[in-house]
């Protein structure tokens, strides 16, 4: 079982104020913890993110990850140089706020040799919550001081990607930018602004709300255009291009546990406590029926075993995303056994 091209999921923090009301982690909002780094946290963080099969780590959140700026810089200063951060936010702090933090970030990155890309949420479930909206500032930012370690692109949950497209070329107008949307496949725009190009990348509304307008792609559709997207059926892990096949998949929680992404019902250790290596965690998933079998196996085939199950189509349903469906179904006893090993 070949794997190669790993993601690594970093959420630091559950702590937001914005609001959102499709947020799945809102009930940790209140009461929630930032993550901060033990001794061993670090030697752990360190051997996962400079290990040469990882192809990405991503900084986000079950809140807001701006909300711990501080360890997220402590994060960038564990890697040994040529890997690619990721940074998911709403951007809402006040403008100067915001370009200090780019600043610190640029500088750090620089200094490794590495880069980070910012990705900014664009779609109306943030944007009417956020007073102080980075988009345009944010490209603005990049015309002007030229930050040679970041970039910048966006993602939405919008089912109408009008109101994305319109809100962006509105805003970008707004700071004086000329931007052209171009639609690239089911799950991708490309924005053209005085010759740049950024991406816009649509994710699934995970359990949309009663009256939520009609549009999205039903779990089977959101499947296949994942798959058209990347010329493969899609498994569980991280999602390459042929030749290559697909890596591990592993998000780190902000009290540290780990898991493999969309697996929640599988912790795989803590990072304050545990020795962990990515070695480790390929044998998890060749030993462990259920990793193996997601990670293996055509999601929509497995799923086939369920044809005629009420309660599994309720689910699929109202799940609306792959790796929320198996976090639902792991709900209910057996089910993902079942799927496993019909």
């Amino acid at each position: 079982m070949d794997l190669q091209g790993h993601l690594l999921y970093i959420d630091i923090t559950q702590i937001c104020g914005i609001g959102c009301a499709f947020c799945m982690y809102a009930d940790k909002h209140k009461t929630g913890i930032g993550m901060e780094l033990s001794t061993l946290a670090r030697e752990n963080l360190a051997a996962l993110i400079n290990a040469p099969q990882v192809k990405r780590i991503s900084i986000s959140g079950e809140g807001e990850p701006l909300n711990n700026i501080k360890v997220f810089h402590e994060i960038l200063h564990l890697s040994n140089g040529g890997k690619a951060f990721e940074f998911i936010t709403s951007g809402f702090f006040p403008h100067d706020k915001m370009l200090d933090f780019y600043d610190t970030t640029d500088q750090i990155v620089l200094s490794n040799g590495d880069t980070c890309n910012i990705r900014l949420s664009a779609d109306s479930h943030h944007i009417e919550k956020v007073k102080w909206r980075a988009h345009g500032l944010s490209l603005d930012y990049l015309r002007t001081r030229r930050p040679g370690g970041l970039s910048f692109s966006f993602r939405s949950i919008d089912t109408d990607r009008a109101f994305t497209r319109d809100f962006l070329v509105a805003e970008l107008a707004r700071w004086g930018m000329l931007a052209t949307i171009e639609p690239c496949n089911a799950l991708e725009d490309v924005l053209t602004v005085e010759g740049e190009s950024f991406g816009i990348d649509y994710k699934n509304l995970v359990h949309p709300a009663p009256g939520t307008p009609e549009g999205y792609l039903d779990l089977f559709d959101y499947i296949q255009a994942i798959e058209t997207k990347i010329n493969k059926r899609f498994t569980f892990g991280s999602l390459n291009k042929p030749p290559l096949a697909n890596g591990m998949d592993l998000t780190v929680k902000p009290n540290g546990d780990l898991f493999l992404y969309g697996i929640e019902n599988q912790r795989l250790g803590n990072i304050h406590f545990d020795h962990v290596r990515w070695e480790h965690l390929a044998t998890h998933i060749r030993e462990t029926p259920l990793a193996r079998a997601l990670y293996t196996q055509p999601l929509t085939d497995l799923l086939a075993r369920f044809d005629g199950r009420e309660l599994v189509q309720s689910i699929m349903a109202k799940a609306n995303n792959p790796y929320w469906l198996v976090k639902e179904l792991a709900n209910h006893d057996g089910l993902l056994e079942q799927m496993v090993c019909p």
